[in-house]
Formats: structure tokens, C-alpha cells, sequence
């Protein structure tokens, strides 16, 4: 059971801003901060391969925070979140809110691409 006393670190949750390149048509942009929050970081596993010659690691990892109605706009496909303190970045995987909303564990990789 995860307490206020474990959200030691700051989660941003990022998506990519769209832009009108001057002619008409949206382009997407740079990831940029949309909200953040107080949150656990837990370490699952991590797994490195070697490909065409060169180690290639992945680490999954289980992020827990308060559950915010910003929650409800996160996407996996068009979000990603960034440890506000390390600079890590991580790919949403899957989003699963407690029994009681109280808590969101929010289930992410880092070291894939985005």
C-alpha cells in the first residue's frame, strides 16, 4: 500500500504540442510538460539483448501517484512520463487506478523508444 510518505519523487507527464507550420497545416511539435505530481517509483525488471552487435537494456517500472482528474486525459500512446529529478524518460505502457481511485499505478519503460 503505497502512503504519502513514499511520493519522494516528481513525475512530469509530457505530450507533444501541435504548431500551424505557416502553410495551413498542423505539425506536431517537442514534448512539453503538461502537469506533474508527487510520486513512487518502483523497479520491476529490467532486461538487456544484444543486436546487430550492441547491448540494448529496457527497464520496466511501476509508477504510483494520487489519483487527479488530469489521470483521465493521459493516453499511452500520446504521453509520456519524465522523472522530474533525473531526467528519465519513460513510455506508458498501461494505467491502472486502485479499487478505490485513490492511488493510479501507472505501469512504463525506459530505454525503448518514444
Amino acid at each position: 500500500m503505497t502512503g504519502a510518505g513514499d511520493l519522494r519523487e516528481v513525475i512530469e507527464f509530457q505530450t507533444r504540442t501541435e504548431a500551424d507550420d505557416g502553410f495551413g497545416n498542423v505539425v506536431t511539435g517537442p514534448f512539453a510538460t503538461v502537469w506533474s505530481a508527487p510520486a513512487r517509483i518502483q523497479i520491476l525488471r529490467g532486461t538487456e539483448t544484444v543486436m546487430a552487435g550492441r547491448l540494448d537494456g529496457k527497464q520496466t517500472v511501476a509508477i504510483s501517484i494520487r489519483w487527479q482528474p488530469e489521470v483521465a486525459t493521459i493516453t499511452s500512446a500520446a504521453w509520456r512520463a519524465v522523472n522530474g529529478r533525473t531526467g528519465t524518460i519513460y513510455n506508458i505502457r498501461s494505467i491502472e487506478p486502485d479499487e478505490r481511485r485513490a492511488f493510479v499505478n501507472i505501469l512504463v519503460e525506459s530505454g525503448v523508444t518514444t
